[in-house]
């Protein structure tokens, strides 16, 4: 989990920090108020856009535009998150831990697209969900 919270920090304009949201030891992935631009529901909480939980959970909250959310769900990466199926934060997912070096590049790559939403800059290019693949 340490491997995927340090590329996560070499992501531009990423900062770290204790979640409010999430249980001790969580990593709060957030943004500086001149980069966070994208809409409301791109935040968990101020300008937190995701947080990765310790092992031996090892899950990962993000937020996701609805195309990218039924695509996660489509290919077995993840599922809402308990508050977006009670309506609250309908952009919350839970996205599975990686179990190896391929899902950790997806999962990555997850996180890369929420940092985007949260910039308000995400672009959704045809054939980018080819990118995901089916999870076993």
């Amino acid at each position: 989990m340490e491997e995927l919270v340090d590329r996560c920090l070499c992501i531009p304009f990423v900062r770290s920090k204790q979640s409010r949201m999430a249980s001790p030891g969580s990593h709060a992935l957030y943004l500086s108020d001149e980069i966070a631009a994208g809409p409301p529901g791109a935040f968990i909480d101020g300008h937190e856009f995701c947080h990765l939980h310790p092992l031996p959970e090892g899950s990962i909250h993000l937020t996701l535009p609805a195309v990218l959310r039924q695509e996660v769900m489509r290919l077995s990466w993840g599922e809402p998150h308990p508050i977006a199926a009670a309506g609250i934060l309908t952009t919350l997912m839970t996205v599975y831990a990686p179990r190896d070096g391929q899902e950790m590049d997806t999962v990555f790559g997850l996180v890369e697209q929420s940092c985007q939403f949260a910039q308000g800059k995400l672009r959704l290019l045809y054939g980018a969900e080819r990118s995901l693949h089916k999870a076993p």
